[in-house]
């Protein structure tokens, strides 16, 4: 019994040393990837004094012959209102080689999309992500996801 308590503290103790995880969804991608197949992730914001990390995680396969990845990403407010940002997202270093965890054919690569955040008010954001490349279709994403987090960052 004992042994049961002393583990269960340490069990409490070492889940309350990650970062808190506000909203995580991962959306899966038909390959092609078609320009017109956005992906929308809705979260709630119920604390607007604290900061917050948004990262995406991208997933593609070694079929993707792109160094990086175009997206708009279009954030919509709790009072409806909205704004559309171009986004670059780099896959690969400057030599061709792939960013990120790679197992197999397969890599996964999370990127920092916004750090120490505030969001204005508290409610219901979405955002919307667009592939915005100069081909209709991109083949080897298979998958992206949009994580959340309260900021640990000073």
């Amino acid at each position: 019994m004992k042994h049961l308590v002393i583990f269960s503290i340490l069990l409490l103790n070492l889940s309350s040393c990650g970062p808190n995880v506000i909203f995580d969804q991962k959306e899966s991608i038909s390959d092609p990837w078609p320009y017109d197949d956005n992906k929308k992730f809705d979260f709630e914001i119920t604390d607007s004094t604290k900061t917050y990390d948004l990262i995406l995680i991208l997933t593609h396969s070694d079929v993707f012959s792109y160094e990086n990845i175009y997206l708009n990403a279009t954030t919509i407010f709790p009072d409806g209102s909205k704004t559309t940002n171009p986004v670059s997202l780099q896959l690969a270093d400057k030599n061709g080689g792939w960013i990120g965890d790679c197992t197999g054919d397969n890599c996964s690569i999370p990127i920092e999309m916004s750090s120490a955040s505030y969001f204005k008010s508290n409610g219901k954001y979405s955002i919307i992500l667009e592939q915005y490349s100069r081909k209709d279709s991109l083949e080897g994403i298979s998958a992206i996801e949009l994580k959340v987090l309260e900021s640990q960052k000073e």
